[in-house]
């Protein structure tokens, strides 16, 4: 689709074409001079302005018409999983039985006994504050247990929990 916005140029060139062509007629009047001051100044450079919106906005629309695209490279040996756990006290109610955290470490339990063993786990609680409770780690014993030891705690801060995860997870990138 880019090549089409050579097309760009060629609707200028058609532009001016139409422009010559249209003082080629003017010019059958007998007096110029009697035309131009029928005509008064004339709108100048801002008869322009639609034929350049135009050409702009044809420009554009072939330009997302093309789906441009760019190339990020990811880390793609490095696989490594945080589990992003809530402990709040809104874990205690048992709409889930016997109570939604103990919902959560069976499940997360489940999930960490099925991924491959080439996998890093890593575990982030989050109430008030979040904190990793497990460092990502291949041993699948050391994660299960910090899993069993969540113990609740008062409020939520779920983009604490999130933050703490990604640096976590891409401990070389600083944020300022």
């Amino acid at each position: 689709m880019l090549w089409l916005l050579l097309l760009a140029p060629a609707l200028v060139v058609l532009y001016l074409w139409l422009l010559h062509r249209r003082k080629k007629t003017a010019v059958r009047f007998a007096s110029v001079a009697l035309v131009k001051q029928a005509l008064g100044k004339g709108p100048g450079w801002r008869r322009h302005v639609p034929a350049a919106l135009l050409l702009a906005a044809v420009s554009v629309l072939l330009l997302a018409a093309a789906r441009p695209m760019a190339r990020l490279k990811l880390p793609s040996q490095a696989q490594t999983i945080i589990l992003a756990m809530d402990v709040s006290g809104s874990m205690r109610a048992t709409d889930v039985k016997p109570n939604r955290l103990i919902a959560a470490q069976e499940a997360a339990k489940a999930f960490v006994a099925a991924l491959p063993r080439n996998v890093r786990i890593g575990v982030v609680s989050f109430a008030g504050t979040a904190a990793v409770v497990q460092a990502p780690t291949h041993s699948r014993e050391d994660v299960v247990a910090s899993i069993d030891r969540f113990q609740l705690q008062r409020a939520t801060a779920i983009g604490s929990g999130l933050v703490l995860s990604l640096a976590t997870l891409f401990p070389d990138e600083a944020s300022t």
